[in-house]
């Protein structure tokens, strides 16, 4: 999506407003504010040595045209992590759960995000796992970042398949 020397004000300056990646006809398109983007990746790159998780928290909607909309992002706490993977504990769930109620009612969490620190951008088995297995709801995405490369993309579910797919990213 990048160069290693563009700044995240420049990446994020191509995206908005415009569809980056494949926009299927069949998809849900997503909608991320670009302040929320660059909180993102400002977050992936606090440490580039071992994966970091969060969630996306939003809203979903049918009309005039059916659409997610990432409104927020929440750092997962409570986590184990190493160089290759990050694991949601009971502890994370339970922080995510009293934090969504507590501080945006209304709203739900609509995916989540983790980095692949020098991988790229993919979605492994075990990361498979845990999407089909907590955020199987058809309208839930996966967003991977990868510091190191500087690129980032999304994943949702096409029928029964998770597939990448392209985002919009919009001025607050």
């Amino acid at each position: 999506m990048s160069s290693a020397s563009e700044t995240t004000d420049e990446r994020l300056h191509k995206a908005k407003g415009h569809k980056v990646g494949d926009l299927h006809p069949t998809a849900v398109p997503i909608v991320i504010y670009d302040s929320v983007l660059e909180t993102i990746v400002e977050y992936s790159e606090k440490d580039k040595s071992r994966e970091l998780g969060g969630f996306l928290i939003g809203l979903t909607h049918e009309s005039p045209e059916p659409h997610l909309e990432i409104r927020r992002f929440l750092p997962a706490t409570g986590v184990r992590r190493d160089f290759t993977s990050v694991t949601f504990t009971h502890e994370t769930w339970s922080n995510l759960t009293r934090e969504v109620d507590a501080s945006f009612p209304g709203e739900k969490v609509v995916g989540w995000q983790h980095t692949h620190p020098g991988f790229g951008i993919f979605l492994s088995s075990y990361d498979l796992f845990i999407h089909r297995h907590f955020f199987s709801a058809p309208w839930q995405v996966a967003l991977v970042v990868d510091p190191r490369r500087q690129e980032f993309g999304f994943f949702q579910w096409r029928g029964s398949e998770i597939v990448d797919c392209g985002f919009i990213c919009v001025e607050d």
